[in-house]
């Protein structure tokens, strides 16, 4: 066989092998971590706005994704600790990012004071009146009511039991996503027009971020993705889909 065409079989295999385990690299199943932060990331059976979003951002990137939902402040540390690994919602904070690479944002949203009296419109006037803050276990909105002198704070690591606490006049305000006081206070059945609804204090961007081994790769694929997804009409229709 002249050595030209032994040449062409040898790099045509060579091509098609190539393509083929990328191919099966690109079919791993990668684990996604997220907590239970409904409408976010709701329950693998409710799923949630992230959790859709998720999913088509996987199909997108060619990747299979695992998702695993664990309470919030494990699911920080389960990443960390798990080489490969994804999670979402995450705000950014400085000291995430020494640990974990973000990759691109995934949803934008606003936090209020959420009461069923007197709207509450700034950290000043929950300050001066004394209000019991209800906020969720870990977050970076504990940071933020923290680092605007308010301690007076019961951190309780799920919204349906926030929702509860809040309606049984445990606490005074709930500090949250306006979207989840809404979503959860239906779910519990009660009237979500009592809701009084302060202004808004934070914006935050819920953000997809990876273990510290997340190779460049991935990492641009995962981002491109992303891009992508935002410019997809069923992004918004999921959104509505939790929301009306």
């Amino acid at each position: 066989m002249p050595i030209l065409r032994i040449l062409g079989h040898v790099l045509l295999g060579a091509s098609l092998y190539a393509a083929f385990t990328a191919g099966a690299r690109s079919q791993d199943k990668i684990i996604a971590y997220t907590g239970f932060l409904p409408p976010l990331s709701i329950n693998a059976e409710e799923r949630g706005i992230a959790v859709e979003i998720m999913e088509l951002v996987a199909k997108e990137a060619n990747i299979e994704l695992d998702i695993r939902f664990a309470p919030w402040k494990r699911a920080q540390v389960l990443v960390e600790n798990t080489p490969g690994s994804l999670i979402f919602s995450l705000a950014y904070t400085r000291k995430r990012s020494e640990k974990l690479k973000y990759i691109a944002p995934l949803i934008y949203t606003e936090s209020a004071f959420i009461t069923l009296d007197e709207q509450i419109d700034s950290f000043e006037q929950a300050l001066a009146d004394n209000k019991v803050i209800g906020v969720h276990l870990g977050s970076q909105r504990a940071r933020i009511l923290r680092r605007n002198g308010l301690t007076n704070l019961t951190e309780i690591a799920t919204a349906e039991q926030m929702a509860r606490m809040l309606q049984a006049g445990r606490v005074d305000a709930w500090y949250t996503i306006s979207m989840r006081a809404s979503y959860i206070t239906r779910k519990q059945g009660f009237d979500h027009t009592r809701l009084q609804v302060g202004a808004p204090l934070s914006h935050g961007v819920q953000w997809l971020a990876a273990n510290k081994s997340v190779s460049p790769a991935l990492k641009a694929r995962l981002s491109k993705a992303v891009s992508k997804v935002w410019r997809d009409p069923r992004y918004w229709q999921i959104v509505d889909s939790y929301l009306q």
